[in-house]
């Protein structure tokens, strides 16, 4: 498992990218941001310009320095090996995700013009990507659909992925069709609890089978 810093260009520009765009639109932008929308993508929530901004960059910097460097002190990077371009592309997909928000945001109350809620369709656009990378993830600590029984068994972990991609990717899809209607996303939000219990029950139920199986083998 190898870093290479040639692979790291688009992400690091687009960092370079984003801490230009702040720049260039700090002296236009009022005292005061919008940090929350409506269903109808009409701000409801504001904060101050400086907060917005430091906001902003730790959700685009700590992410990056997280999921880049940590598989290389994960405990299971022996199971990343040559997968490791999966980790980044996911870590890739959050950036641009988060860099869109930023940009699209900032435009808006730059040019004071509000509609869509893009909060929810880039949600929704990134949880279907993500769930259809789920089942290629390799086991870690990172990444993916982590729990205790996951991470203890590697049969575990890929049936694991393989569910949680499907209910991922179907999450997606309702964030987008609830914000194509211009329908409040708390209810996709408050679905991802019960998916959240899916996942962990599947894999401890699973676990246990595949306990059952190895007892049995032995």
């Amino acid at each position: 498992m190898k870093l290479s810093w040639k692979r790291e260009i688009l992400a690091l520009a687009l960092l370079v990218a984003m801490a230009a765009i702040a720049i260039h639109y700090y002296s236009v932008l009022p005292a005061r941001i919008p940090d929350h929308f409506n269903p109808q993508g009409k701000p409801d929530e504001w904060t101050g310009k400086i907060d917005f901004f430091l906001l902003w960059g730790a959700y685009l910097v700590v992410p990056y320095v997280l999921l880049t460097f940590f598989p290389f002190l994960d405990p299971l990077k022996n199971k990343v090996g040559n997968r490791l371009k999966i980790l980044l592309l996911v870590r890739d997909l959050l950036l641009v995700t988060f860099a869109v928000l930023f940009v699209v945001n900032i435009v808006m109350t730059a040019e004071s013009r509000f509609g869509v809620n893009w909060l929810g369709l880039a949600i929704g656009v990134f949880l279907i990507i993500y769930g259809n990378y789920l089942p290629r993830i390799p086991q870690n600590w990172s990444v993916g659909m982590k729990t205790r029984w996951t991470l203890s068994s590697e049969i575990v972990w890929k049936r694991t992925q393989i569910l949680g991609g499907w209910l991922t990717a179907t999450l997606g899809m309702i964030f987008v069709v609830f914000t194509v209607l211009r329908l409040s996303i708390s209810i996709p939000v408050l679905l991802g609890i019960p998916v959240a219990v899916i996942i962990e029950v599947y894999s401890y139920i699973t676990y246990k089978k595949v306990s059952r199986a190895n007892v049995a083998k032995t």
